[in-house]
């Protein structure tokens, strides 16, 4: 099997950099957004248990409540949305360095 020429392996190079630019940077808000949602989920789930006990429903007490279940329900979502850009960007990664 012959050879992949200089001008067909930086062809090559360029769309898979501008692959990775454009599929995969736009995406990279996931990563901090899970993040916080994690650190709210945790915090506001550790208030409730250990900190607030028991005493009548406030304002912030509500907020806290709403906010936790909010994070609680986006954690799912952006797991599996997490784990599949990692996965995806690994792949990618090891195409890019295959050619070099």
């Amino acid at each position: 099997m012959q050879q992949p020429s200089n001008r067909w392996k930086r062809l090559r190079d360029a769309a898979l950099d501008r692959a990775q630019r454009n599929a995969f940077e736009p995406f990279s808000l996931l990563y901090p957004t899970y993040l916080v949602a994690c650190v709210i989920y945790l915090s506001g789930f550790l208030y409730l248990s250990f900190v607030s006990q028991g005493g009548e429903l406030s304002f912030a007490r509500a907020a806290v409540i709403l906010l936790v279940a909010i994070a609680g329900a986006t954690i799912p979502l952006l797991t599996g949305s997490v784990v599949t850009l990692h996965l995806v960007s690994q792949r990618m990664r090891r195409l890019m360095g295959d050619s070099v």
